[in-house]
């Protein structure tokens, strides 16, 4: 089964090469980087992307907004979804999206991106760092123009709440404990809304799963979506 990974915000590929050897031979992996400066067109992209047929799509944070919105564009062929540190909400506080976007036009936002690799993962400066510092590399490839529609597409995002209960195909939303920048209280609810999906607490974990606990987010996969759900 293809199993298509959506980067968070300003990350790329590398957010998710620990688990590609990891989930061999049961998925077929690839990533798709959207830039576009609301969801919708995000996930269209992501659609193009995947091209025709069945496949799996997961999203950490903004890739996770993505994959979610992806679900609900095309239920007939998202057979699995996967949603790490992105709750179904909108944006209440636009404040802190509109100083990020000033950052950017301002100097690409170097500082700010610092500040986040800082806070995304949990304990940055002990067992976290290797996963910060590939942040940081991450954010160090990204261009002004992906970071602005990135935040952009965050800021106008739709509110999922009464929408997520229509998403029929099997779930797992995996969420860092120690995530700082969405609550696991969020996944919780969104998973009680779903009909068909697990939430899965990651201790000492942040926001970045798959770099911070990548072994046990690969067997979280394969359990869900090859052990409960075979001949997806």
């Amino acid at each position: 089964m293809r199993l298509v990974f959506i980067p968070a915000f300003a990350c790329d590929g590398d957010l998710y090469e620990p688990l590609v050897p990891l989930l061999r031979p049961d998925f077929d992996c690839r990533t798709v980087i959207p830039a576009e400066p609301d969801m919708k067109a995000c996930a269209k992209a992501v659609l193009n992307a995947a091209g025709e047929g069945p496949f799996l799509v997961a999203g950490t944070s903004f890739g996770g907004h993505v994959a979610r919105e992806v679900a609900l564009m095309a239920p007939a062929q998202v057979r699995g979804l996967v949603v790490m540190g992105a709750g179904p909400t909108g944006v209440t506080d636009p404040a802190p999206l509109e100083r990020r976007r000033a950052a950017i036009e301002a100097d690409g936002g170097a500082d700010m991106l610092e500040d986040m690799a800082r806070r995304i993962v949990f304990e940055p400066e002990g067992r976290g760092a290797a996963a910060a510092d590939t942040f940081r590399l991450m954010t160090g490839r990204a261009g002004a123009s992906l970071l602005l529609a990135q935040n952009e597409a965050l800021l106008s995002r739709p509110d999922r709440t009464a929408d997520v209960s229509g998403i029929t195909c099997p779930a797992l939303l995996l969420w860092g404990a120690e995530d700082q920048f969405s609550p696991p209280s969020a996944g919780e609810a969104m998973a009680s809304a779903m009909p068909d999906a697990r939430f899965v607490l990651l201790e000492e974990c942040g926001h970045l799963p798959s770099l911070e606990a990548p072994m046990r987010v690969a067997a979280e996969i394969r359990h869900r979506f090859v052990d409960e759900a075979p001949g997806l």
